[in-house]
């Protein structure tokens, strides 16, 4: 291993639990709540709007989550101890997945 195995771990476990958290979403086994799910104005509009951007909001996120698992295991390969972009990079892929992911959302809605 010449990664870092924090890195690893942490895109590897976020992007698996990102993609368990998906699977409802995408089965929309998920009703109109206040706790869980995408709960963006246009989404609590109506049921209607609920189900459609949460089923295309859990199926982005299943890409996006296979994206992170990627990086954690493509992080076990490389070594980017001596490279601190590469490693900010890693260090923040998480929370880099997820400003394209909420810009996928919010372009969904609009076009409801």
């Amino acid at each position: 291993m010449n990664g870092i195995p924090e890195l690893f771990v942490t895109n590897t476990l976020t992007g698996a639990i990102l993609l368990a958290l998906s699977i409802p979403l995408v089965k929309n086994a998920v009703k109109m709540n206040y706790i869980y799910g995408i709960r963006i104005e246009k989404a609590l509009e109506s049921e209607e709007n609920w189900y459609k951007i949460n089923n295309f909001a859990g199926k982005r996120l299943i890409f996006w989550s296979i994206i992170l698992v990627c990086v954690g295991i493509f992080n076990y390969f490389i070594n980017i101890d001596k490279n601190p972009v590469l490693f900010n990079i890693f260090a923040l892929a998480p929370g880099i997945i997820i400003i394209p992911w909420i810009i996928e959302i919010h372009v969904f809605a609009k076009k409801l």
